[in-house]
């Protein structure tokens, strides 16, 4: 086979041959950005889910929402000595809901403290959000309050659960559960934050609850069940990244913006290579 490659490459050309070589030359290699271009990070059910998630945000929070700043972590972005206190975590709580525009008073915040005897790698909430009656509470962790971006991120879910759940909704949602509220943070302007964490989440019995990734496999999260709690679905950092690229597409901006920097390098990468797909595809 290859012999006879070799033969018709190096033989006495036709019309016919001499336009089949150039066409195989045009061709982009694999690791070229044209070929990237032409390939979406993400599966073709993703981008359609995606698109449709991104679209039904829209019309629900308007397009001005996806214009706000894009937070990133910073300077300014937590008050110098951080120590985590009760205090500082309310203030970063008022940061994140001016950054998701949800009003501080719309909501409760309650702690509590996984108890210090219990293993590091257990499965434990770090984050909650549920509504008693008729309050909207998202309860943090004391234990987990350590690693500021960290928390900002669990903020930041929760925060999206209240929006989706907490208030009055025109639309139906596209989904349900984790997926649609990790991009529900993209949206409203906490994608990266969102993007960096390295965390699951899963359904509690008494509400929503983030849990820490630790060092869990994918297998190990799969389907599996403690105390009450139950994975189901979330976003990949491939998936965020590539959503991350669909807002900039509703922002305007068809080159990486400037907070891209501040991504981990997994959905840096897809964002860089989201943006391209939809340079030449646009978004549907």
């Amino acid at each position: 086979m290859a012999g006879g490659f070799r033969a018709w490459w190096n033989g006495q050309p036709n019309d016919a041959v001499r336009r089949a070589r150039a066409a195989h030359l045009a061709e982009p290699k694999p690791w070229s950005r044209d070929a990237q271009a032409a390939r979406c990070p993400v599966t073709e059910t993703r981008r359609e889910w995606t698109g449709k998630a991104m679209r039904w945000c829209v019309r629900e929070f308007g397009l001005d929402a996806a214009r706000r700043p894009v937070a990133a972590p910073g300077a300014g972005f937590v008050p110098p000595g951080w120590s985590g206190s009760q205090e500082q975590v309310r203030a970063l709580v008022g940061w994140v809901c001016g950054v998701m525009d949800v009003d501080p008073e719309s909501f409760s915040v309650e702690f509590f403290r996984t108890p210090e005897g219990e293993p590091s790698r257990k499965r434990h909430a770090i984050g909650r959000y549920r509504r008693v009656g008729g309050r909207n509470v998202v309860e943090l962790d004391l234990r987990e309050v350590g690693d500021p971006e960290r928390l900002a991120g669990v903020v930041a879910h929760e925060l999206g659960h209240k929006r989706l759940l907490g208030e009055p909704r025109r639309q139906r949602l596209p989904a349900e559960g984790e997926e649609m509220t990790d991009l529900v943070t993209v949206y409203l302007g906490m994608g990266i934050f969102t993007a960096n964490g390295a965390r699951r989440f899963a359904r509690a019995a008494r509400g929503w609850s983030a849990l820490p990734l630790g060092d869990l496999t994918d297998e190990m999260l799969s389907a599996s069940t403690h105390e009450g709690l139950s994975t189901v679905g979330y976003l990949t950092e491939t998936e965020l990244g590539f959503a991350l690229a669909c807002l900039c597409r509703l922002r305007g901006e068809s080159e990486p913006p400037a907070w891209a920097g501040a991504l981990h390098p997994g959905p840096r990468a897809a964002l860089l290579q989201g943006l391209r797909y939809l340079a030449a595809h646009g978004l549907d």
